[in-house]
């Protein structure tokens, strides 16, 4: 088990020795659900790579699987997010996981932006690119209440002209993406 944080590059030979999934979904007000979904891909793999585009301080627990690379690299997060979200989408050994929590109630967002804000705009853009590639490897999953829930799966269920899945629990999300890489 291993994982990829912000602004490490790994060479893409060596980052798909492994499973490889990245974690997409809110960060900020969205708990440490990360933490979670490694864990439950703990459960069904032994041997896997998970991109999490959190900024853990030394003190996170995860921080003992950390891949160690090239820090400077990436001038910009989104820039190290891109090459990450491709290469988990377009290989066969990858996938790319949303996973949408409702907001933390104890722990809400407090910088001044809306909830998720990020997250649905790689919604939108992972759902175009479903659009043009039917054969990328996303699973999304969404806590019951998510907001905006419905609209996304219209959104997606009229975009690629069929019923699209969005699972109601992030056990099975991680199947699922699970059963992607195992095929």
């Amino acid at each position: 088990m291993r994982i990829i944080l912000p602004r490490t590059y790994c060479d893409e030979a060596e980052c798909l020795r492994d499973p490889i999934f990245f974690f997409a979904g809110p960060i900020l007000g969205g708990g440490d659900w990360q933490r979670k979904c490694f864990d439950e891909i703990g459960k069904h793999l032994i041997n896997f790579t998970a991109v999490i585009p959190c900024k853990y301080g030394s003190d996170h627990d995860l921080m003992v699987y950390k891949v160690s690379g090239d820090e400077g690299r990436y001038s910009r997060q989104t820039l190290w997010e891109r090459r990450y979200l491709r290469i988990a989408a377009t290989n066969k050994n990858g996938c790319l996981i949303f996973w949408l929590p409702c907001e933390s109630k104890d722990n809400p967002r407090q910088d001044g932006s809306p909830y998720a804000r990020d997250t649905y705009g790689e919604l939108g853009e992972w759902r175009g690119r479903m659009m043009q590639d039917p054969k990328l490897h996303i699973v999304i999953g969404a806590e019951v209440g998510f907001r905006g829930l419905s609209q996304i799966q219209a959104n997606f269920n009229d975009a690629l002209q069929r019923e699209f899945c969005i699972y109601t629990s992030l056990q099975e999300t991680v199947r699922a993406a699970v059963n992607i890489v195992s095929r």
